[in-house]
């Protein structure tokens, strides 16, 4: 005779085994679904999306083009500059993504320093993926250097672009420290060591030696934007005096391609990367915690005393 332990004991082998097989069966009908989504979003070989291609991602350009750490709004965590580094890796996500085919850059930026507009530039013009970009209320100086390695710039009619040249500011007080008494010795080991000094008068060696990168770097804007745009030299040299441009001389000129909204700079794209339908977008913003701008703001508060306690 067969003990209730034995019979208590066969069941909950049994019950074992079906609770098994049912976390196999559940587990394995997971991992098949989820390789269909994937095969449904990447196509064969990943290359080619079956469903949700046809997007535009768009890529915000706003504020000072800068390789430093940018501030956020504490709402929104919306950066207030162009961090470059933030740039190229929506750039970079945008390349990897396979629903997306072409990149907008929306462009609102006075420019910024040399090398993060050479460096930003570099990477819209090795961009896998068309890039095009559309210049709204601003894109001059850095800001349409890096327009310029686009495959189309599309301007509205009233923007301000071109500022084509470089400028170098120094600040010098000199004058006003002599009539409040007070006075700065420099111990330096070399003439030009203190080069841009605001405590003394610049010397002719030193103001043609500042002229002199100055116009290195102006003939590098000029060559990049000429080359960029399909222009000779000389002829962009007679439009790189610094002035600015309202977006229809600058389509006069041939600095920009087209001249239209932020919609139509959508279509544009959409053209360039050879989407037949109408556009999806895809907006692809840097946000930042409360934290990181906490961080930052409370970085530069305990610098600027370091530097005020060592002066």
């Amino acid at each position: 005779m067969t003990s209730f332990g034995e019979c208590l004991k066969g069941i909950c082998m049994k019950t074992s085994w079906k609770i098994l097989l049912t976390f196999g069966i559940l587990t394995a009908f997971i991992l098949i679904m989820a390789a269909f989504i994937v095969f449904l979003t990447t196509g064969f070989g990943g290359e080619t999306p079956l469903f949700g291609g046809g997007y535009v991602a768009v890529i915000p350009v706003k504020g000072e083009i800068t390789l430093g750490d940018c501030g956020g709004s504490l709402l929104g965590g919306t950066p207030v500059c162009a961090n470059v580094q933030d740039i190229k890796n929506s750039l970079q996500e945008a390349n990897d993504d396979v629903t997306v085919e072409g990149i907008l850059l929306d462009i609102n930026s006075g420019g910024g320093s040399d090398v993060a507009t050479r460096e930003l530039a570099a990477a819209v013009k090795n961009s896998e993926k068309p890039v095009v970009a559309y210049i709204g209320e601003a894109g001059a100086s850095g800001a349409y250097y890096v327009a310029s390695s686009a495959r189309k710039i599309v301007a509205d009619e009233h923007s301000i672009t071109g500022s084509i040249g470089v400028k170098m500011e120094i600040m010098q007080y000199y004058d006003l420290m002599g009539k409040v008494g007070v006075n700065v010795t420099t111990i330096k080991s070399s003439d030009m060591k203190d080069i841009g000094s605001p405590y003394r008068p610049m010397t002719e060696e030193e103001r043609d030696n500042l002229q002199d990168l100055v116009d290195k770097v102006y003939e590098d804007f000029i060559t990049t934007v000429a080359v960029n745009r399909n222009l000779d030299v000389e002829s962009v040299r007679s439009l790189a005096d610094g002035r600015i441009y309202l977006g229809s001389d600058a389509k006069q000129m041939n600095l920009v391609d087209e001249l239209g909204s932020f919609d139509y700079a959508l279509n544009v794209t959409a053209r360039e990367a050879g989407i037949k339908d109408k556009p999806k977008v895809k907006n692809i913003i840097v946000q930042q915690s409360i934290g990181d701008i906490f961080s930052q703001q409370l970085s530069g508060v305990v610098i600027y005393n370091i530097v005020k306690y060592l002066r």
